[in-house]
């Protein structure tokens, strides 16, 4: 296997915003969405499928195998909260915290069989908005 063909292992990814504030609407959900893709982009993680949705965010990430969850989500939530609240700043005050992003991640790995329907069960969570409403 050539080095450019390196296996990944693709995960199912989701965090919410610090105390759940429905921050992620609007201009502010367009920014971070395009900060973690940013983020994403300069450090090697693929994303495969994203929504931001009122107060959380799902990913579908396909990373290197030597590559560890850990460190690629560090890289993401740090380096994308840190560009929010430099675009944003009054969001440390609506907040009440200097974190945009509350601590922890939920994930899965995802298998091959299982992608299309995980991917499309993050590209729909605009429609399970009764919670929101």
């Amino acid at each position: 296997m050539s080095p450019a063909a390196s296996p990944t292992k693709t995960y199912h990814i989701w965090f919410s915003t610090k105390h759940r504030k429905e921050a992620l609407q609007g201009e502010i959900g367009d920014f971070a969405a395009k900060s973690i893709r940013d983020v994403a982009a300069r450090s090697g993680c693929h994303i495969v499928e994203m929504e931001c949705a009122f107060d959380h965010v799902h990913l579908m990430v396909a990373l290197p195998a030597e590559r560890t969850l850990s460190s690629a989500m560090h890289q993401l939530k740090g380096a994308s909260a840190r560009a929010v609240f430099l675009e944003f700043p009054e969001l440390r005050l609506d907040l009440a915290s200097s974190s945009f992003w509350q601590k922890g991640y939920g994930y899965r790995l995802v298998p091959p069989q299982e992608r299309e329907s995980v991917r499309r069960y993050i590209r729909t969570q605009d429609e399970r908005r009764l919670r929101h409403e």
